[in-house]
């Protein structure tokens, strides 16, 4: 059994803690992490907040795997892949937590009813998944109580367990999803976060939960339906086309340097257009 602790190894490695920290990772493995609580890591460890940062610009545009076969509250089977065809909203969580994750799909919640574009279960769907190998359609339907869905989760959102644990490593790994067991605080560290799928299950955004609106989460379902553009919808990817994602604030900002070239086209033809109209006015005259 390894006893070296995470705070050990940042005194003999200093210079590369977050190599030396994903490698223990590694050696762990994933699936294992929530055994950790039960002492596979000692209680001094100290995990550097940094590794858990997302590597978007590997993952975005990545397709993920969608045979995963997860469960419902209620034990039913079903697999990843049949929630998708239009944008999936998916939130990592786990069903035994006392704080973060009940508030991340709170939020959600208030968020998505400020988007009125698009309508939840007939525009997009939504699934929270848990990473925690223990957890079950018990402890599920108890989160649901926490997380203030007393009745139920909305039409088009899905509140799921893995079938197979060990697929947990898969699908989290597939969008640089990063997950660690805090011994000392007793509590797993992950980040807050929905992951905006495109209906072909590709990673189109990452939202983070603290600064995500209901415009920022309405223009993240309209790119994302980017794959298959309608004609009754032609307005909508022109809207979302006017603003860009802006990963220093973490939302969406008017896209300027689209109007500056759009401004700087319509000039152009308008010169063109004047130019030879007033060249045909001069032959006229003439």
């Amino acid at each position: 059994m390894i006893k070296t602790s995470l705070y050990h190894v940042t005194a003999l490695w200093h210079g590369n803690f977050r190599a030396m920290a994903l490698m223990l990772v590694a050696m762990f493995g994933f699936s294992g992490v929530a055994v950790a609580a039960y002492g596979n890591v000692t209680k001094d460890s100290v995990v550097d907040p940094g590794i858990l940062k997302i590597e978007e610009k590997a993952f975005l545009g990545e397709k993920i795997n969608y045979d995963f076969v997860l469960q419902d509250e209620n034990g039913a089977d079903f697999e990843l892949g049949s929630l998708l065809g239009k944008p999936l909203i998916l939130a990592f969580s786990y069903y035994t937590c006392d704080g973060a994750c009940s508030v991340i799909n709170k939020n959600l919640n208030e968020t998505l009813k400020g988007v009125e574009r698009w309508e939840m279960g007939q525009d997009y769907n939504v699934l929270t998944v848990s990473f925690d190998q223990h957890d079950t359609p018990a402890t599920l339907v108890d989160f649901l109580q926490k997380a203030g869905f007393k009745d139920g989760v909305p039409s088009g959102w899905t509140m799921t367990t893995m079938r197979e644990k060990e697929n947990i490593v898969k699908l989290t790994g597939s969008m640089g999803f990063k997950f660690f067991w805090s011994p000392r605080d007793a509590l797993f560290l992950h980040p807050n976060v929905y992951i905006m799928l495109s209906p072909k299950g590709r990673v189109t955004r990452y939202l983070y939960g603290g600064t995500i609106s209901p415009v920022d989460m309405e223009l993240a379902i309209t790119k994302a339906m980017g794959e298959k553009i309608a004609a009754a919808n032609v307005i909508d990817f022109v809207v979302g086309a006017c603003y860009s994602y802006n990963y220093e604030d973490g939302k969406y900002t008017v896209n300027i340097p689209l109007f500056i070239a759009a401004g700087a086209l319509i000039f152009g033809l308008l010169l063109i257009a004047g130019s030879f109209s007033y060249m045909k006015f001069w032959r006229v005259k003439t």
